[in-house]
């Protein structure tokens, strides 16, 4: 679970294994575009295949971040 997303953080859908069968979009992954704050459900709008989508914060789990030759890090977007 990601407990903190940050916009531009790449992201992969995760459901029990029960329901996740049903769920058409587990093991799919996208970027973080949009964090919720505040009181209420905890929900993040992820872009997945070009289409956003929301997903509860709990769901999600976060990618490795990639870095590059000279070991700074590449496409974490970063920012608020």
């Amino acid at each position: 679970m990601i407990m903190h997303p940050r916009t531009g953080q790449a992201a992969r859908v995760h459901y029990a294994k029960q329901p996740a069968e049903h769920m058409p979009l587990h093991g799919r992954t996208g970027v973080v575009r949009i964090v919720t704050r505040g009181r209420g459900p905890r929900n993040v709008g992820v872009e997945i295949d070009g289409q956003m989508v929301v997903i509860p914060r709990g769901n999600l789990v976060a990618m490795p971040e990639k870095t590059s030759a000279a070991g700074t890090e590449v496409g974490s977007g970063g920012g608020m």
